[in-house]
């Protein structure tokens, strides 16, 4: 009786890790990554008229397809415009993200003034710039720890395409 006592607890103990290593892949395969897009892009204030840094806000979408509500631990991006790097940096600020739906994180951005300015110059003379946001959200996956989901957005802006949406025409 003594020695079935003795190799009891370590029997239980064995037959628990081997099914929680066992439902440990069925419970990753149960995760899926969210998706991430770029919407949209605010600018606060007069970029003509700034001095200093311009602040603005990118607008990213992410869309949790999991049953449960995950966290955005982290977000990474950078910005260029033309050939220049303009704005680039990391927010390490929690936002939660809702089960089975579309949360909207909004993430400051504080683009550099004199790369900026020497953007703006180039849009002028060429009439066009191309552009590209991208980086990753760093999202809380249980049984994985952090997922780094990339996002990307690239165009190209055309100033007089920009003023005739605001209604500046020129005769």
């Amino acid at each position: 009786m003594r020695i079935v006592k003795r190799w009891v607890l370590p029997l239980l103990f064995g037959s628990l890790c081997l099914t929680v290593s066992s439902c440990r892949p069925l419970l990753k395969q149960a995760f899926r990554a969210p998706k991430v897009r770029l919407v949209g892009i605010g600018i606060a204030g007069n970029p003509l008229l700034a001095r200093g840094p311009v602040d603005a806000v990118l607008h990213l979408s992410v869309n949790n397809p999991n049953s449960y509500a995950l966290t955005v631990a982290s977000v990474a991006y950078s910005a260029t415009a033309g050939t220049r790097l303009v704005a680039e940096g990391e927010r390490d600020e929690e936002i939660r993200i809702e089960p089975s739906g579309e949360t909207v994180v909004k993430v400051p951005v504080r683009f550099q003034a004199e790369p900026f300015a020497a953007a703006l110059r180039e849009m002028v003379e060429a009439q066009a710039l191309s552009y590209e946001f991208s980086g990753s959200v760093g999202v809380v996956a249980p049984f994985y720890g952090v997922v780094h989901v990339p996002f990307s957005r690239a165009g190209t802006i055309d100033p007089m395409d920009l003023l005739l949406r605001k209604g500046i025409r020129f005769n």
